[in-house]
């Protein structure tokens, strides 16, 4: 445990601990946050984590905050036409419904558009269009710059991207558009832990741990901060009987998510608002398929960054181990891995606050695996990777009030004889942009 020189907790070796050693019977307030997030980092990582480098205070216990999807509009600009587009010569104009509203789409825009017409145009068949007027968010007028061919059952959807603009020569300036940027929110939540014992057991002197306060003290912090783990990784955003609760990882995940990629992993297509959540089956947990997912998750389109997060329960951990030796199913799915090295490059390392972090290097993008102790029954076959540049740990501070860990001491009643100390936390997690985030259950994989 890591060494406290505040005069209030010292972590050290049994024995030899002057924890708390304040007891002159006055009611003190400390500021407690920093230590406990250098208490035992491997018990908690993603609080740890968080609370060292991702701290953003918040002066309302319901806090507000923008997500910008503007960089995802740019890289992707594609969408779904819903119309039975029948097939005409080029130059021919067709108005056309769109599957979902494109408040981005423009006149002069350059679209292609793949296969409208069925059979015939199977295959890499496509066809160019300009946008020569947008009625509405999910209607266009489309004029043909190529034959789209001929079917007498044209399909009934048909996907669609932007290839850039056209204008003639001499005309002004186009129309704009724009992304509105959205909003969401989280709460607070108030944390407390109390240590309590009363003044006989305080001054006994204990075989094997001479200071019995001392020991439970550090017990006690270590609770309250695995709580506040805990809530950031499972909770579900909530406000019930005057009471707030933040929302986790996983709770925002399965909250904002979709599992309706096919089974082999060929839906690709960005989904903004949904986080990308998979179970993945004993039988269909294949190198390629792996790979297919991490094209998913990296995919430039979503958003995120080209490194995530990705905390793992004590089984994932070892399945990757698994793969860093080309063994096992790598050598089911890769003709002839039996006798070659894994495509994944991984490299172990022990983090800056005191994770155990195995680096898996893959051609899409890289993970930092941390091994989570909470991942662990019904949790216990999870992988959740996280964006961190899209998460934070958000304490309640404001008017001179400072809500991150503190500890009050001599709590108790007057004439109680004993020690009461409270240890109270009131923070929230925020997570933005939850298709920048993953929640992998290899069920009956491990």
């Amino acid at each position: 445990m890591a060494n406290y020189n505040s005069g209030i907790v010292n972590a050290g070796t049994p024995g030899n601990q002057t924890a708390l050693s304040l007891s002159n019977g006055s009611r003190r307030l400390y500021d407690f946050s920093d230590r406990v997030a250098d208490l035992t980092p491997e018990e908690s990582p993603f609080f740890t984590y968080l609370s060292k480098v991702g701290k953003v205070p918040t002066t309302d216990s319901q806090f507000r905050f923008l997500e910008d999807r503007t960089k995802m509009a740019y890289t992707d600009r594609s969408f779904v036409i819903s119309t039975e587009l029948a097939a005409v010569s080029a130059d021919a104009t067709v108005t056309a419904t769109l599957s979902a509203a494109q408040s981005w789409l423009i006149k002069g825009m350059v679209i292609s558009v793949e296969s409208i017409v069925g059979t015939d145009g199977a295959g890499i068949n496509h066809a160019n269009a300009l946008v020569t007027a947008v009625n509405s968010s999910t209607s266009i007028d489309i004029k043909w710059l190529t034959n789209p061919g001929s079917d007498a059952n044209p399909v009934t959807t048909a996907k669609a991207t932007v290839i850039g603009t056209a204008y003639a020569e001499g005309t002004g300036a186009p129309d704009v558009w724009s992304q509105e940027l959205d909003h969401d929110y989280g709460y607070t939540q108030i944390f407390k832990t109390a240590c309590e014992m009363s003044n006989t057991a305080r001054a006994t002197v204990y075989k094997g741990y001479s200071n019995e306060w001392e020991r439970i003290w550090n017990l006690k912090l270590r609770e309250h901060k695995v709580d506040i783990e805990r809530a950031m990784l499972f909770g579900q955003r909530a406000t019930s009987g005057g009471i707030n609760y933040t929302e986790g990882i996983t709770g925002h995940i399965v909250a904002n998510g979709q599992a309706n990629y096919a089974a082999d992993n060929t839906q690709l297509s960005y989904n903004e608002g949904y986080a990308y959540m998979k179970s993945v089956a004993a039988g269909s947990l294949t190198y390629d398929n792996l790979l297919r997912d991490f094209e998913v998750v990296f995919d430039p389109a979503r958003g995120g960054n080209s490194s995530k997060l990705a905390l793992c329960s004590l089984p994932v951990i070892s399945l990757f181990n698994k793969l860093g030796d080309g063994a096992g199913f790598i050598g089911d799915s890769i003709p002839g891995s039996s006798t070659q090295s894994s495509r994944y490059n991984f490299e172990s390392s022990t983090g800056s606050f005191g994770h155990k972090i195995m680096k898996v290097e893959t051609v899409h993008g890289d993970l930092s695996l941390v091994r989570e102790p909470l991942f662990r029954g019904m949790f216990g076959e999870y992988m959740c990777m996280i964006d961190l540049d899209n998460v934070s740990y958000r304490p309640l501070v404001g008017n001179g009030v400072n809500r991150d860990t503190s500890i009050t001491t001599n709590v108790q009643q007057a004439d109680e004889d004993l020690r009461k100390d409270l240890i109270l936390t009131e923070a929230g997690l925020e997570i933005s942009l939850p298709e920048t985030h993953a929640l992998f259950n290899f069920e009956e994989a491990l």
